[in-house]
């Protein structure tokens, strides 16, 4: 009889935020397939559970995956464990999980701690709907096409940046999301754990550039900014000021004054209106190049 592929989420910070069932199915199992077996193992001592273990990553996984459901069909039970989080979640262990699935084999979830569910909970931001969109990609056109899909998207999004880009990420981001809130989250349940929220491109402090880092980016009903009237109001504005400066040889200034008197809205948000829809603009011309 085939043994059972769980699939154990693990702590994203704080050890005792693993649950019971999660602490007997890592005892139990005959083989735990870890993202990192020093990390793992980490947790492992903490519990004091001593379990053989095998790597499983993203470099390896596609080619340890039939060892694994040759261990699962020969009666074995195992247990897939990510660094942190629950596993196939910007993790590795999508591939052998479907491989699982495809082999008969039966597959169980040990839910638990997620960065993306904690940073939700915590950031106040309504979320019957959101977007999960990763990591965005390092550069290039994937980049750029990763940023016009976030400044399309309406919903709240959450995604992982690394430290020594966070900078980078929030400075783009900002300038795309003119007037939606921007939840900052760092070493979330860790010792260190800091929050920051960024609004109309500006923060009273930055988050220090170390860590792990979750973003969520409220939704546009959420932004705060005015009612749907005045969103019409402003995307006409914008669409007035491109037009005088385009046919009319006047500069962008004067026109983001006289068509924000002429709609009685406040000439700053037509400023950043106009600013987000280029940047909007540049990055699909250049998804489409």
């Amino acid at each position: 009889m085939a043994g059972t592929l769980f699939v154990v989420a693990t702590p994203i910070g704080n050890l005792e935020d693993l649950s019971f069932r999660a602490l007997r199915v890592l005892k139990e199992v005959n083989l735990i397939a870890a993202e990192d077996t020093r990390r793992t193992l980490k947790l492992l001592s903490h519990y004091g559970i001593r379990q053989s273990m095998v790597s499983l990553h993203e470099h390896n996984e596609v080619r340890e995956t039939p060892r694994l459901i040759a261990r699962l069909t020969s009666g074995a039970s195992i247990a897939l464990v990510s660094d942190a989080g629950t596993p196939g979640v910007a993790d590795p262990g999508a591939h052998l999980v479907r491989a699982a699935r495809e082999a008969g084999i039966s597959v169980s979830p040990i839910p638990g701690p997620s960065a993306v569910m904690a940073a939700l909970s915590a950031s106040g931001v309504p979320a019957s709907e959101f977007v999960f969109m990763g990591f965005p990609p390092r550069s290039g056109s994937a980049r750029s096409q990763w940023f016009a899909r976030l400044s399309a998207e309406s919903r709240a999004v959450v995604f992982f940046e690394a430290p020594h880009r966070i900078a980078r990420t929030l400075n783009e981001a900002s300038q795309l999301l003119v007037e939606r809130p921007i939840h900052i989250h760092r070493e979330l349940t860790k010792i260190h754990e800091e929050y920051v929220i960024q609004h109309n491109s500006a923060s009273d402090r930055e988050p220090k550039e170390a860590g792990e880092f979750v973003v969520v980016v409220s939704s546009s009903s959420d932004s705060g900014h005015g009612s749907v009237d005045d969103d019409g109001k402003m995307n006409q504005a914008v669409e007035l000021v491109g037009c005088i400066t385009d046919n009319c040889s006047i500069e962008s200034e004067l026109a983001v004054s006289i068509i924000s008197r002429g709609l009685d809205v406040s000439a700053a948000g037509v400023r950043k209106a106009v600013k987000k829809a280029r940047i909007a603009q540049k990055r699909r011309d250049e998804a489409l190049s």
